[in-house]
């Protein structure tokens, strides 16, 4: 059985993400507007990311340490079953131009029965506030309609930022990470090599279950079954665990599959030695089914128990039928 993220109509919200450096400040942040989002004048991005971050404590510790001898799963520092704040502190300490928003639009296919949980959060570099004139704001409208007509490619990053989509599931105020995504641009005159990026994540995850080439790019693999074994060539599970490793990728999740690891390594155009750019992704796929499954079903259980106080209540004070 698998386990998706599907899209739905919806506009991220920005979180005030105010003294991150205590959990419960983070864990309890609000997914309503906030001085960010009604900000008026121009403003430098640093200014802009200040009024939306608050008060970061960095570095940011993990609460939980990754279990002695388990897989390496975490994306710069943040790994699943993290915490929402948690997670959300180690990804604005990656760098203070980020800025986390939680995502509306990119949900599980479950029935939460009416119930609001935070399913995942965005986190991108903040731009500067520009005052816009009525002439401007056409101006930017036409020129938009004229990219989306000529289906122009727009590159998510410019060089030297990154962002990440880190999914997430649980009850309310208890909503743990399933998934991590985190891509980033290199600076132009500071592209690293294929070779020294490879490396350095093999330095960090081991030895890859599988790697291929193709397109300009190199995708590297590490899986492992749900009991911390690496999934190997002959195993049923050897290319059924394999992750797309993008923050704009939909989770897949395998119940079958434990740990997954997936990383891109985007060439330079101008010389294929080069990396313009890097993207890493890690979920484990059993828990992150059993989270999902957990969830719902906590959540129908207490939908069911809503009902039954209703008809309690009604069977005690409700209006008589007049016949």
């Amino acid at each position: 059985m698998h386990k998706s993220l599907v899209l739905a109509g919806g506009a991220a919200l920005l979180l005030l993400l105010a003294g991150c450096h205590k959990k419960a400040d983070l864990d309890n942040a609000g997914a309503t507007a906030d001085n960010a989002t009604t900000a008026s004048g121009n403003a430098t991005a640093e200014e802009v990311a200040a009024e939306a971050r608050g008060d970061v404590s960095c570095p940011a510790t993990a609460e939980t340490p990754r279990p002695a001898g388990a897989p390496v799963d975490d994306v710069v520092g943040v790994r699943p079953g993290m915490g929402w704040g948690e997670a959300a502190h180690f990804v604005m300490c990656d760098n203070p131009l980020l800025v986390v928003k939680e995502t509306a639009d990119r949900n599980y296919d479950i029935d939460t029965h009416g119930t609001k949980i935070r399913q995942g959060f965005l986190a991108s570099f903040a731009e500067p506030r520009v005052e816009k004139t009525g002439q401007d704001i056409v101006k930017e409208m036409q020129e938009d309609s004229m990219r989306r007509g000529m289906n122009a490619y727009e590159a998510p990053l410019k060089p030297g930022q990154s962002r990440y989509f880190v999914s997430t599931m649980g009850l309310p105020g208890q909503e743990k990470v399933v998934s991590v995504a985190r891509e980033e641009y290199y600076e132009a005159g500071k592209l690293p090599t294929v070779e020294s990026v490879e490396a350095a994540l093999k330095a960090k995850y081991g030895s890859p279950s599988l790697a291929r080439d193709g397109n300009k790019v190199r995708q590297i693999f590490w899986e492992y079954d749900p009991s911390g074994r690496p999934v190997t060539e002959t195993s049923p599970l050897y290319e059924r665990c394999m992750i797309t490793a993008s923050p704009d990728a939909s989770t897949q999740l395998n119940p079958d599959c434990g740990v997954t690891v997936g990383a891109q390594i985007t060439q330079s155009d101008d010389n294929p030695g080069l990396a313009h750019s890097l993207a890493v992704t890690a979920q484990n796929g059993a828990e992150g089914v059993k989270r999902i499954n957990d969830t719902e079903q906590a959540l129908s259980q207490a939908d069911q128990q809503r009902q039954a106080n209703e008809v309690k209540g009604a069977a005690q004070s409700a209006d008589k039928p007049k016949l």
